[in-house]
């Protein structure tokens, strides 16, 4: 039982090396190991032990505060048990996963039940529902929706049975919603890709899907943008990592402006979990930031305001802490 409901941050940090100079890494104590971090409308939650707390910070000193945790509607029929709805402002005003099926052995995301179908919810209420063949599945648990290409599209990970995992891209076409566009395969089965975010990272004008082909055995970033109904690669980049084999949580990186400079820049942990890796790819790709981390990285991440307004990832890691990279 938690027996504080707020427990007050001390000013542990620790020195970030060489061009991580002026970013410092606090810890921000709590009542016991933290075990998830949610992004919800209203700012990130964390859960420790089995209550959830919300971050309070005046100017640079920040306290957990008791809350509620986050909280979904009933899964539709058929629905991934332990899939997420997304929901979008624009004309796709929900997505999910369903129709669960076990003919694909990876469990990547914990176990081995996946989606045999994504279900696509209109503003307007129509559902159009894609179905994959037997030899592929949908290897994933919450769906991104997302304008590209001038509309909303819907990003999942497809998983072909024999041939590996692929990025999705799920829109509109003549009158219904279907996969319009995918990446080519990883090439064999369990070698799985994790999306990272989606922004125009590299100032081409046309949105960007940042993806981790084999996070936990290659590690490398791709960026592929979506124009004329395709996806193009539009650059490589080796040493990240934004999943722990078995784990639920898939968001290990942060999209924000992290060098004040007006473009998206991307947060997300080093391939072995032991740094974070501020990447920003306009005018050329370079490295804002490399914060060495005391554990392992293993939640997902979340923004939060600094005292100036900046942006700060908050995450936790495998030894239990809370920790919180930001300008000092």
């Amino acid at each position: 039982m938690i027996r504080a409901l707020v427990a007050i941050a001390a000013a542990t940090t620790f020195a970030a090396p060489g061009r991580a100079a002026d970013w410092v890494l606090q810890t921000i104590p709590a009542a016991g190991p933290v075990k998830v971090i949610e992004t919800l409308p209203g700012g990130p939650v964390v859960l420790i032990g089995a209550g959830w707390f919300r971050l309070h910070h005046d100017g640079n000193r920040h306290r957990l505060v008791a809350t509620a945790g986050p909280s979904q509607r009933p899964l539709p029929l058929n629905a991934l048990p332990d899939g997420i709805i997304a929901e979008g402002p624009r004309e796709v005003a929900r997505a999910w996963l369903a129709d669960p099926t076990n003919r694909y052995d990876h469990g990547v995301l914990g176990d081995a039940i996946e989606a045999e179908s994504l279900v696509v919810e209109r503003r307007d209420g129509r559902r159009d529902v894609v179905t994959l063949p037997p030899d592929a599945v949908f290897e994933d648990l919450r769906p991104r929706i997302a304008p590209l290409g001038g509309s909303d599209k819907v990003v999942v990970v497809k998983s072909h049975v024999t041939r590996g995992s692929a990025l999705a891209v799920i829109g509109e076409r003549d009158g219904r919603y279907q996969i319009v566009a995918e990446t080519p395969p990883t090439g064999a089965p369990h070698r799985w890709l994790n999306p990272a975010g989606i922004a125009d990272f590299n100032g081409d004008g046309h949105p960007n899907v940042a993806v981790v082909r084999m996070p936990h055995a290659v590690g490398r970033l791709e960026l592929w943008s979506f124009r004329d109904n395709a996806l193009h690669k539009a650059l490589e980049l080796g040493d990240v990592s934004n999943h722990v084999s078995g784990s639920r949580a898939q968001r290990m990186s942060a999209v924000a402006d992290f060098d004040g400079d007006g473009r998206p820049d991307l947060a997300i942990a080093s391939f072995d979990r032991r740094r974070l890796r501020l990447i920003a790819f306009v005018p050329g790709v370079r490295e804002i930031g490399s914060i060495a981390l005391p554990s392992h990285a293993v939640t997902d991440f979340a923004l939060v305001g600094d005292a100036a307004g900046r942006p700060a990832v908050l995450l936790g890691l495998e030894n239990g802490a809370l920790v919180l990279a930001r300008r000092p």
